[in-house]
């Protein structure tokens, strides 16, 4: 019986698994990164990596060979939770900044980037801005339509009395009684109606001129006096009384002036109107303030008209319903978008006595 004589094999052992911090493995780490990424040593700032999407964008270690170098290719820096959002003029882009520490064998400690593009968040939050400002300014100039006869009868009073005060002293000089002191006193109370007239143009040029938000502490009864005085003779010819009741103690709100004053324009007017057949004694809206349990400044408006309908109520801010046989139905709708700007809400409940409250939330300037 023969035997066969066996060979030892020799089988190669599969090489050993590099340790954590590898240059090959840190290297390929890099270049797998979709987002352009690049890494400075820490100690002097001189890049020491980066990967083919880092060279795409901005040239690599020969462009930008330390972080002083590759930070100086940026401009108007603002700085936030998700990372460092800045422009950079050579490539025409915004960007996306988010830094992180690491240590490499290579290069001892070191700071990477990761770079994203942002240009087209950018350019469609400017977008979303330029359209919720052009639809304000409608708002605005839809508004001062529906006032025109108020405003021409606002402007016509002062007018008319200046050319009284002013007839009445002309005729005094005409007589020769330049002496009398009653000329002194016309020509002030004539001067005192011009400057109210002005006045009136002012706040309206105010009112619908275009502009960018600003959001500022304001007090709030100074927001309330505003629009009352602009709605005042409105009011009183409908014989509506309007008060105001906001305690002094109220934070000032943090706020644009003019876009809140075109909500509260929008909700006082919208009671105006809803109070068309209240009995006339009953005719009253009443502009409140207190501080909510989330620490906002709550504004209710509360009138005493017929009250919202559980139809009405469902599709009270869609765009395009009116309860006005002239209404373009856009006012609550801009109303609540100018409160989702400003980060509060806008929302609206019966009174338990009749007729209906509109409130809106803003935040308090020490919140």
């Amino acid at each position: 019986m023969s035997t066969h004589r066996c060979e030892p094999v020799h089988i190669d052992s599969p090489p050993p698994l590099p340790p954590s911090g590898r240059d090959d493995t840190l290297d390929a780490f890099v270049e797998a990164v979709p987002l352009p990424c690049a890494l400075f040593r820490r100690e002097d700032g001189r890049a020491v990596l980066s990967n083919d999407a880092f060279v795409a964008e901005f040239g690599g270690v020969d462009a930008m060979p330390d972080r002083s170098r590759f930070e100086a290719a940026f401009e108007s820096h603002s700085e936030g939770d998700d990372g460092i959002k800045c422009y950079a003029p050579q490539t025409r882009r915004w960007y996306r900044l988010v830094w992180r520490e690491l240590s490499w064998e290579k290069a001892g400690r070191c700071d990477a980037v990761f770079v994203s593009s942002i240009s087209d968040e950018i350019a469609a939050l400017r977008q979303h801005k330029a359209q919720q400002e052009q639809l304000l300014f409608t708002s605005r100039m839809l508004s001062v339509g529906e006032m025109t006869t108020t405003l021409a009868h606002e402007l016509n009073q002062p007018l008319g009395a200046i050319i009284n005060y002013l007839s009445t002293c002309d005729s005094m000089l005409a007589r020769g009684d330049s002496a009398n002191p009653r000329l002194r006193q016309g020509i002030a109370l004539a001067r005192n109606q011009a400057e109210h007239a002005s006045a009136v143009i002012a706040r309206l040029r105010e009112f619908v001129r275009t502009r960018n938000p600003k959001r500022e502490p304001h007090p709030l009864d100074a927001l309330a006096r505003t629009v009352v005085e602009l709605l005042r003779l409105e009011a009183e010819q409908h014989q509506v009384r309007i008060l105001t009741r906001l305690p002094k103690s109220l934070p000032r709100v943090i706020a644009d002036r003019v876009m809140i004053e075109q909500v509260l324009l929008n909700l006082v007017k919208n009671a105006i109107d809803a109070m068309r057949e209240t009995a006339t004694a009953q005719r009253e809206i009443t502009i409140e303030g207190r501080r909510d349990l989330d620490g906002m400044v709550e504004v209710r408006v509360r009138d005493r008209g017929p009250g919202i309908g559980p139809d009405f109520a469902a599709r009270l801010f869609a765009p395009m319903l009116s309860t006005k046989s002239d209404g373009l139905g856009m006012g609550l709708a801009i109303c609540r978008s100018i409160m989702e700007f400003h980060e509060g809400r806008l929302f609206a409940e019966p009174n338990p006595d009749g007729g209906s409250s509109f409130m809106f939330t803003l935040p308090a300037e020490n919140a």
